[in-house]
């Protein structure tokens, strides 16, 4: 969905502590610790994640952060999980309504990916193999310190978080120009092949080289994002090598023409897996463009499967901006949860 005047999210605050990277310049990388809790940001209040649960408190601190061409990029230590906690059937509706389950799944489908004599960097032949996970994800305000609480909830397996904040939410995550939501909003820009671009050619290198592992073929990358973000990180299977798994919760696959632009094009290069979410008010709005989601989903979804990747689909009770953290976690969790295809 984009992000207008009928956003509702609330920001999050970027936290003190995190190095700054100015330029090309190396810098000391130690993961210090606070003496603060992990706090997770859930409607506008601050919450201490695992109050009363066994597992102990971590308190990441950002390992470095910098800014390239009005994107802000932090990046996160790799962080042990917590102690498994199923959410499952916990809250409900908003209004009270609906949904029998917390969460509903289906398996994924689709063989194992061919094509071997594609060959992409950030393959693996098995999770053995694999010397870390790394995520980037596009995220709207804040620093992906909410998301990476949640994933320590629900006992996600460890990874390095890069959290990028583009400059222009609404047009650098956009494949291509399209009508705003609504008769009063600016028409979107469609810049996401230059946000590609950046994401390949400045974050991704920068990135690794300073975590100590350039062009690493046993790095494990996974492209993410909430909203206009999953559409971004679905297009990008379609147009980068660089990844070798998606994480879209909640993605704007009601975008004019994207589900035919997924099913005609054939996938960059093999990919490990695709996890795709959705809630199931979705639909139910009044802009024209965005009650296509749930059948732009679906072909999506259909699309990959199609191409031989072994996808999930997770439907969440509520709206789109029900539980929009624990949404992404879940995906990403899912997505570095997976064994990798042997090559």
């Amino acid at each position: 969905m984009g992000r207008g005047r009928h956003d509702t999210l609330a920001p999050v605050d970027h936290p003190a502590g995190a190095r700054e990277l100015a330029g090309g310049s190396s810098i000391s990388l130690v993961a210090n610790v606070s003496s603060a809790k992990v706090v997770a940001v859930k409607d506008g209040e601050a919450s201490t994640p695992n109050v009363g649960t066994a597992c102990p408190e971590y308190t990441p601190t950002p390992l470095f952060a910098f800014d390239v061409q009005g994107a802000r990029v932090t990046v996160w230590p790799a962080q042990p999980s917590g102690n498994a906690r199923n959410r499952a059937g916990e809250g409900g509706e908003e209004d009270g309504g609906g949904d029998a389950n917390r969460n509903m799944r289906d398996s994924h489908i689709g063989d194992s990916c061919g094509n071997d004599g594609i060959d992409c960097d950030n393959r693996i032949g098995d999770d053995g193999n694999c010397l870390s996970h790394i995520v980037y994800l596009h995220v709207y305000d804040g620093d992906g310190l909410d998301i990476l609480s949640e994933c320590q909830h629900i006992d996600c397996p460890p990874f390095t978080l890069v959290a990028i904040k583009p400059a222009c939410w609404n047009d650098d995550l956009t494949p291509w120009k399209c009508p705003g939501l609504f008769a009063d909003d600016v028409p979107f820009a469609g810049r996401a092949q230059d946000q590609l671009r950046l994401l390949e050619e400045e974050i991704i290198p920068q990135v690794e080289r300073e975590c100590g592992k350039p062009n690493s073929p046993r790095i494990c990358r996974t492209v993410a994002g909430y909203s206009l973000a999953g559409l971004f990180a679905t297009w990008t299977a379609l147009n980068s090598s660089a990844f070798s798994r998606i994480a879209s919760a909640s993605g704007s696959l009601w975008y004019p023409d994207f589900a035919h632009f997924v099913a005609e094009s054939p996938l960059a290069c093999p990919i490990d897996c695709a996890y795709f979410s959705l809630g199931s008010k979705e639909a139910k709005t009044p802009s024209r463009l965005l009650r296509n989601v749930a059948t732009g989903t679906d072909e999506v979804v259909a699309a990959f499967r199609s191409k031989g990747v072994p996808t999930q689909f997770e439907s969440n009770p509520g709206n789109h901006f029900k539980e929009p953290a624990l949404r992404m976690a879940r995906g990403i969790t899912w997505a570095i949860s997976q064994q990798a295809t042997n090559r």
